[in-house]
């Protein structure tokens, strides 16, 4: 097949990031010495392209490593970065646009008074100001290894061992530091020789399988020096049938057996590697492969019940990776964080030194966990409130169990649905989620598995579905399906990779972009949806990005990328149907945001669409009036109430946030909190009233007014703190009494009739239901709206929810008068009364408002007739008004400037309890007056 491949026995990283081993950079001689003259030359055209065809000057950044051979640690830096130092830069070879050389001698060109050894030189390239630079293809330093004497190396391969195939050919080189007689013995037999010369080569045919030594050797009189490579030569992988039953990944067969299956079409040779075998590559352990070339199996036999193994695959004897299926995960680079913190307990060690790359587990006879809440009731879909968190953010210890613990809060609160960020492992310990490398596998930052399926089941017992956030658009580089098919290391995939797109289909890509067309994708998507739904018992899915999931290619124009896409129509319903067929109760919910044209096929179809209000809720949350009904489902033609309408979402900026620092402050102050919470509490109650599924970012319910964008990704505060905030507390109570009613109450979820008025400033909502009807309006705007002519859907009796006060409907039109933010919600049923303190106006009938002696009086109080009012002396201009208890204004007006006494005769109405209230830019006050 006259392929070859390289792999290494041991942890080889200067090599990994050597130059000579991409060809970026080479160097004359060959062989450099720290002491003679090296010719550095740079082909700007390879690794890294930011200096490609730049048409600029381009400067070396270079460095001297004294540390050790093998360091990667630059003690002496000459040049300062981002300078036009004539001495760094390069001379461009003529004719050539993209090579350029740099001479020097190591041991004169540094600074060195303690004559520290130099054993390497670093590297970078840029342009004058390093805003363009040139690294290798893994993005990582160049290193040039320097002779200290008389030295001979391997130039071909770079790595002290290589792998070959029975058949295969491979010409080795290697070059001294000057010139001498040159040979090479193979176990022992000289092959080839030279005399006077400063390189050599050697073409070898693997004939035969087995483990052989290659020596080059350099003599030049008294001085001589050798360098020594190993070559594995492996037979033609065994033909065999995948035992039946037998799926991708591990199966475990009994307590001491396990079949590891792994697909990798197209490739020769896959040998198994891990603590079982000590890590080595042994022909007992070379995997099996089918008839059709698809999968490499290989059965292991012996091995402990119940003992954790680490393990890798070893393809074509170069490329190492963990099981794509694999549950869990050994990381070179995350692990002793995890060890450290004690956040999983009993985990193992990387195995340093024996490998590289991530690595996953097995484990035979593992104790299964023990459900104990295994039947309870789903929800509809227009019955959802869910709760999106992510668990490293929602409590400061950032497990499963602290999540846990805290479900009775989100009890409280009401929600019937909790929506975990990714949890799938990703890169990395501190992240979002949405940039995974292993689908099968829950993050151990976090926890256990068995953690995570407490979490589920525990909140299953309370009442509550957990939807997962599963991200399917893309993966990451440490992905072994990635790794399997790619650039090296962890770049980009290439061409035949079977999954995954060489370049992402549609813009705002991040990783590398699933061919979601390939059958190989469709099979692993639906792989990986039936294993949460089926093993930890998850409710369903919200869908990352499932618009990207097409081959249409959009490039960076997100117009095009939004349109009516048949074919991404035609991948979502085959993998709507696939979980259907097995979990036809998941929720199946797609972050899409295309067309609506598409959505409403699609949510015909079955499936439930996030609906992005944030621009709509900012709008309104800074004071401004927006029209709410693209939250409405039937305001987009859809057959079925499956938007999920959001104020705010992990993508999103907080509406607090938005409210505290670019509130309007005139003519009301919205950066105050009191006011700021009647705003948010006016947002909220409209937007559970449209009927519908709901959804809350987490601590959206006591205003989170953390900023996203400055540190978007960043660890935020949980400020659970806020709850004993009073004007917070509101927000919260305010959030538990909608979904409350949303819980209780047909009409908040299937209306017989509704409608919706959600584009002026004076807003409202009429949901009718033969369990019982509700009439919702409010003042958006951030004047008082006295003497407004309410429109009642019908006559009769109606019952203010929030107070309980009764009244009866006698005309076609009801005058309310309605300050900033002030909204009313009736029902035609009575129903039992919220505790007190949720609304400001209800908060001030049970506990007054606190101001200085003598600051504001209302007298005498009870009255018969006539009341004076005394304001204060700072409240220079202010608005006032009487209200009934149903909020019915008797009169308003607004003081003149300095007018701080007013005089009312309450002679001529009847007696009860009413509301004084007035109100500035910065505060508003209220009295309780008792007319006799």
């Amino acid at each position: 097949m006259n392929n070859r491949f390289l792999f290494s026995f041991l942890l080889l990283f200067s090599c990994l990031s050597s130059i000579l081993s991409y060809g970026q950079v080479t160097t004359e001689p060959a062989v450099p010495n720290a002491s003679g003259t090296v010719k550095i030359i740079y082909d700007a055209s390879k690794g890294t392209t930011g200096l490609k065809d730049c048409n600029c000057d381009v400067y070396i950044h270079i460095g001297a490593v004294t540390q050790g051979p093998a360091s990667t640690t630059w003690s002496i830096v000459p040049f300062t970065w981002g300078t036009s130092n004539p001495a760094a830069k390069m001379t461009k070879v003529a004719g050539q646009s993209n090579i350029y050389t740099f001479e020097l001698i190591p041991n004169e060109f540094f600074d060195n008074p303690t004559g520290q050894t130099i054993y390497r030189l670093g590297l970078v390239f840029r342009n004058a100001d390093g805003s363009k630079e040139g690294k290798t293809t893994s993005n990582s330093d160049f290193f040039i290894d320097l002779a200290q004497g008389f030295q001979v190396t391997f130039t071909n391969p770079q790595t002290n061992a290589i792998s070959l195939e029975v058949g295969d050919t491979f010409a080795f080189e290697a070059s001294s530091s000057e010139a001498s007689d040159l040979s090479f013995e193979l176990d022992g037999v000289e092959v080839a020789n030279k005399t006077g010369a400063t390189s050599i080569s050697y073409e070898y045919t693997a004939t035969a399988a087995g483990t052989y030594s290659l020596v080059a050797k350099a003599v030049s009189g008294d001085q001589s020096d050798t360098e020594s490579v190993s070559i594995v030569v492996f037979a033609p992988s065994e033909i065999a049938a995948l035992p039946n039953g037998t799926k991708l990944g591990i199966n475990y067969i009994s307590d001491t057996q396990a079949i590891l299956a792994l697909q990798a079409p197209n490739k020769q040779i896959v040998h198994v590697i891990g603590d079982f075998n000590d890590w080595q590559v042994l022909p007992e352990y070379q995997m099996k492969r089918t008839p059709d070339g698809e999968i490499f199996w290989l059965e292991i036999n012996n091995l402990e019940p119940k003992k954790e193994y680490i393990f890798q695959y070893l393809v074509e004897g170069e490329i190492r990776i963990g099981d794509p299926y694999g549950d869990k995960t050994s990381d070179p680079f995350n692990d002793q964080e995890i060890i450290d913190q004690n956040r999983y307990p009993g985990l193992k060690p990387y195995p340093s030194g024996k490998t590289q790359f991530q690595a996953t587990y097995l484990q035979t006879a593992q104790e299964d966990y023990q459900w104990k809440n295994t039947t309870y009731e789903k929800p509809q879909p227009e019955e959802l409130v869910i709760y999106e968190l992510l668990v490293r953010d929602f409590d400061s210890r950032r497990t499963y169990n602290a999540v846990t613990e805290r479900l009775d809060y989100l009890k409280e609160l009401g929600v019937n649905a909790i929506q975990l960020m990714p949890v799938a492992e990703f890169e990395g310990n501190l992240s979002w989620g949405y940039n995974p490398s292993f689908f099968f596998a829950p993050d151990k930052f976090y926890g256990t598995k068995n953690d995570l399926k407490r979490l589920i089941d525990e909140a299953h017992g309370k009442g509550m579905v957990v939807i997962l956030d599963m991200v399917l658009n893309h993966a990451f580089g440490q992905n072994p399906m990635v790794r399997l098919y790619n650039d090296g290391d962890y770049g980009a995939p290439t061409e035949d990779n079977p999954w995954f797109n060489r370049v992402a289909k549609h813009p705002f890509n991040v990783g590398y972009d699933f061919n979601h067309e390939s059958t190989y994708t469709q099979a692993f998507v639906d792989s990986v949806n039936h294993y949460w739904l089926a093993e930890y018992k998850f409710d369903g899915f919200r869908f990352d990005l499932s618009k990207g999931f097409t081959q249409v290619n959009s490039g960076n124009d997100v117009n095009i990328w939004s349109q009516y896409d048949p074919s991404r129509v035609k991948i979502w319903r085959h993998i709507y149907d696939r979980i259907k067929s097995h979990h036809p109760e998941a929720y199946v919910i797609l972050e899409h945001l295309a067309v609506n044209e598409e959505e409403r096929e699609l949510a015909n179809y079955g499936m439930m669409f996030w609906g992005n209000m944030n621009g709509t809720s900012r709008n309104l949350a800074k004071g401004s009036n927006d029209n709410m009904e693209w939250a409405y489902y039937k305001r987009r033609d859809w057959a079925k109430n499956g938007l999920i309408a959001y104020q705010e979402s992990h993508d999103e900026e907080r509406v607090m946030w938005e409210t505290l620092n670019f509130g309007a402050t005139n003519p009301l102050n919205l950066k105050n909190l009191e006011n700021a919470v009647n705003r948010n509490q006016i947002m909220a109650a409209f937007y559970f009233a449209i009927p519908g599924p709901k959804m809350i970012w987490q601590f959206g319910e006591f205003g989170y007014d953390q900023e996203l964008n400055n540190d978007r990704l960043g660890i935020k505060p949980t400020k659970w703190e806020y709850l004993a905030n009073p004007e917070r507390e509101r927000l919260f109570k305010l959030y538990q009494e909608m979904i409350k009613l949303k819980a209780t109450q047909t009409a908040f979820n299937s209306p017989t009739q509704a409608a919706v008025n959600l584009g002026p400033a004076m807003k409202s909502i009429y949901l009718e239901h033969s369990d019982g009807s509700f009439f919702l309006f409010g003042n958006f705007d951030l004047a008082s709206k006295g003497g407004q002519q309410i429109q009642f859907p019908r006559q009769g009796k109606w019952y203010n929810y929030f107070t309980g006060e009764e009244i009866n409907v006698t005309t076609p039109q009801v005058q309310f008068g309605l300050r900033p933010n002030e909204f009313y919600l009736f029902s035609d049923k009575p129903l039992p009364k919220p505790d007190p303190g949720i609304l400001q106006e209800d908060f001030v009938t049970s506990i007054p408002e606190v101001i200085p002696q003598g600051a504001f009086k209302v007298y005498p109080n009870p009255t018969t007739g006539m009341v004076r009012v005394e304001l204060p002396k700072d409240m220079i201009q202010a608005n006032y008004r009487v209200v009934d208890m149903a909020g019915r204004i008797l009169f308003d007006g607004q003081t003149q400037l300095g007018e701080q006494i007013l005089d009312f005769d309450l002679g001529k109405i009847k007696d009860g309890i009413y509301i004084f209230e007035a109100f500035d830019t910065k505060r508003v006050l209220h009295q309780r007056l008792i007319k006799k």
